[in-house]
C-alpha cells in the first residue's frame, strides 16, 4: 500500500520541483512530487521554451545537472539546450536519486489537519487523502488552490518552423511586434513564439496563432510550422510565495530558462528544516 504521510508534498514535477525534490531528499526529508500529466519540465519542455541567460549554476546539484547535459551534447557550455532531448535524461536523474514522482495525479483539495495539511488526490483509483507537513507548489497555474487559478501577466504560444534549406536559408526579421522568433540548440531548431490572450483558451490561442501564420508576408513563405506547443509559454511572478504556514509558491515558469529553475528550486530546499524556519523568521 502506498505510504499516506510525507514531510514535504511538491506540486509539479517541473524542473524547480525536481531540484527541490533532491534537495529535500539529501536533507533526509520524506517528500514526494505529484504531477498531473505523464511528463517532467513540461513548463519548458512542452511548452518549446528554450530559455535565456545562462549563467554558471551556484549548487553543486545544478553544477552537475549541467555537466550532465553537456556531456551528452544537450547544451553548448552557455546554453541554449535541445528541449526534446532532456526529457529522458530528467527521468533517469529521478531514478539516480530515488525521487517519488507520482504522474497522472490531480490535486482536487487541500484542507489543514492537527498542524498539517491534508491533500486529497485523484488519479485512475479514484479520491485518496495525504498528510503532508509542507507544501510547495512549483507550477505555473498554481495548481494548490484549485478555485484560484493564476492567469499570467502575458503567455505565448510556440511552435517549431521548418524551412527545406535551412543550411543557406536566413531567418527573416519578425512582420509584426506579438512575434518573436529564438533558437535552440541546433542550428535546425528555430521556434517561433506568439503572444496570446492571458485569458486564452487552448483552442482560442491555436486558432490565434494559425491565422497569424497564414497571413505572414512572402519573405516567409517558405518557412512552415512543423509543430506546435502542448502548454503555453507564460510569464508569471518569480520568487517564494506564501500561500499559508508551511505552504508556498515557487513557479518553475517564472526563472529565465530550465537550469536555472531546478538550481534555484534546489537552492530552496538546501540544509535543514531549521535554516528555512530561520530564514523564514528573519522575513
Amino acid at each position: 500500500m502506498d505510504r499516506t504521510e510525507y514531510s514535504l508534498l511538491i506540486c509539479g514535477a517541473t524542473l524547480a520541483g525536481l531540484g527541490a525534490a533532491a534537495a529535500a531528499s539529501e536533507a533526509k526529508r520524506d517528500v514526494i512530487v505529484v504531477e498531473r500529466t505523464s511528463l517532467v519540465g513540461r513548463e519548458f519542455i512542452e511548452a518549446f521554451n528554450p530559455g535565456s541567460g545562462w549563467g554558471k549554476p551556484a549548487t553543486d546539484f545544478g553544477r552537475n545537472v549541467r555537466n550532465d547535459w553537456v556531456e551528452r551534447n544537450l547544451m553548448e557550455e552557455n546554453g541554449p539546450v535541445h528541449l526534446p532531448g532532456l526529457h529522458p535524461v530528467l527521468c533517469l536523474h529521478i531514478k539516480r536519486y530515488g525521487l517519488k514522482v507520482r504522474f497522472l495525479t490531480e490535486i482536487v483539495g487541500i484542507a489543514e489537519r492537527d498542524g498539517r495539511y491534508e491533500v486529497l488526490l485523484q488519479d485512475a483509483s479514484g479520491c485518496r487523502p495525504m498528510l503532508v507537513g509542507e507544501i510547495l507548489d512549483t507550477s505555473t497555474e498554481r495548481l494548490t488552490v484549485p478555485g484560484q487559478l493564476v492567469v499570467p501577466g502575458s503567455k505565448r504560444l510556440n511552435a517549431y518552423l521548418h524551412h527545406p534549406d535551412l543550411r543557406n536559408a536566413a531567418i527573416p526579421a519578425p512582420f509584426d511586434e506579438s512575434m518573436t522568433v529564438c533558437r535552440g540548440r541546433f542550428p535546425s531548431e528555430v521556434i517561433l513564439k506568439v503572444n496570446v490572450a492571458p485569458g486564452a483558451d487552448w483552442l482560442e490561442a491555436r486558432q490565434r496563432l494559425h491565422r497569424f501564420w497564414q497571413a505572414r508576408p512572402a519573405e516567409w513563405a517558405s518557412w512552415t510550422i512543423a509543430a506546435v506547443a502542448g502548454t503555453f509559454d507564460s510569464t508569471v511572478p518569480g520568487g517564494l510565495q506564501r500561500l499559508g504556514e508551511r505552504w508556498s509558491w515557487l513557479p518553475s515558469e517564472a526563472f529565465a530558462n530550465p537550469l536555472s529553475a531546478i538550481d534555484q528550486g534546489y537552492g530552496s530546499y538546501t540544509g535543514t528544516e531549521g535554516k528555512r524556519d530561520a530564514a523564514k523568521a528573519g522575513k
